[in-house]
């Protein structure tokens, strides 16, 4: 494949994989532990990711980022959007939950497979699809991956703060410098992310406002897609995606917002909150936590608790949502895989 590519792109691929081996090296000396994986039960990224809700923020994630026109491109020239969006969905959370609560050999296997695949993604853009007009993409280039992790970052934190709990100032501030992994994940060094939460949103902000993002007809036509698929059809996907998208991005994608929707977005939104704070939180907890809170009760020679051993072993015979992958039954030396 890459004999096919133009000479400076081949180099291109070629720097970005050097660059990443860099990333993984950070990524080995930051981490949490083997056990623990890069976070840890102690992270802020644990207790976020570990609330199924997470996942409503998805289609807001996406919608921002394919307003950038080069991942918009990059989503429908390499993507199989079009043909099995719920597989491609269920591998994305798949990894990002290997990522998040895998032990460190899974979540590092995770983050390569992610680079080994973006490596493969790039184009060229179509005459004035971008602010530059004609030009090359290519998924791991750091200006979109910079942007991509932007909407994950702050869709997390919208998403916890709306339908969980307000998260405060110091717990919002201890969750970013964590995204210094998640960024080297995703091939960045933590230079090439902003320093501090506030200079995150500085930039964040700066970039919504601003004229590189803009909803062509790549990303509406995307958006068609990802809002008429089997399991998004109908209002519900729509109202909970207006609800938690800035307005400049609500209007652009032609988002219904009237009296009508903003009266069923609040209703929505106090009774999903009531509903997820009444629920014990364990049994709310995504299976990706049990199982790595299993993964570490085994390492220490405790018991697991019943919820994890249930999740775990129905994990081994269906395909139980939120899972990262069932737990060895064995030695806690196994759970390092």
């Amino acid at each position: 494949m890459w004999r096919s590519l133009p000479p400076e792109v081949q180099q291109q691929i070629s720097q970005d994989s050097e660059h990443f081996r860099k990333c993984l090296d950070y990524l080995r000396e930051h981490s949490a532990g083997e056990l623990e994986g890069f976070y840890g039960p102690g992270s802020m990224t644990w207790v976020i990711y570990r609330e199924p809700v997470i996942l409503l923020g998805g289609l807001r994630a996406i919608l921002l980022q394919i307003a950038h026109p080069a991942v918009a491109v990059g989503v429908s020239q390499n993507s199989n959007f079009r043909g099995d969006l719920l597989g491609r969905a269920r591998r994305t959370y798949t990894a990002m939950y290997q990522l998040v609560f895998g032990g460190l050999r899974e979540a590092m296997g995770a983050a390569k497979r992610v680079h080994s695949l973006h490596s493969r993604v790039n184009g060229s853009l179509p005459a004035g699809a971008g602010p530059q007009g004609d030009g090359r993409y290519r998924a791991n280039d750091p200006e979109l991956l910079r942007w991509v992790l932007a909407t994950l970052i702050d869709g997390a934190i919208v998403v916890f703060d709306t339908f969980v709990r307000p998260l405060s100032l110091e717990e919002k501030r201890r969750y970013y410098q964590e995204t210094r992994i998640a960024a080297a994940q995703f091939g960045l060094l933590p230079e090439q992310m902003p320093p501090t939460l506030e200079a995150f949103y500085a930039w964040y902000d700066e970039q919504l406002a601003g004229e590189t993002l803009r909803v062509g007809d790549t990303a509406l036509e995307l958006a068609s897609l990802l809002f008429n698929s089997p399991f998004t059809q109908g209002q519900l996907d729509e109202l909970l995606t207006a609800g938690l998208l800035p307005e400049r991005w609500r209007k652009a994608y032609g988002l219904a917002w009237g009296p009508g929707q903003q009266r069923a977005w609040k209703i929505l939104k106090s009774t999903m909150r009531r509903a997820i704070n009444l629920t014990p939180p364990k049994l709310r907890y995504v299976t990706a936590w049990h199982q790595a809170q299993m993964r570490l009760a085994r390492a220490r020679g405790e018991r697991p608790t019943v919820m994890a051993r249930m999740l775990n072993t129905l994990d081994a015979y269906v395909d139980v949502p939120f899972s990262i992958r069932p737990v060895a039954v064995k030695a806690p030396a196994a759970d390092k895989d």
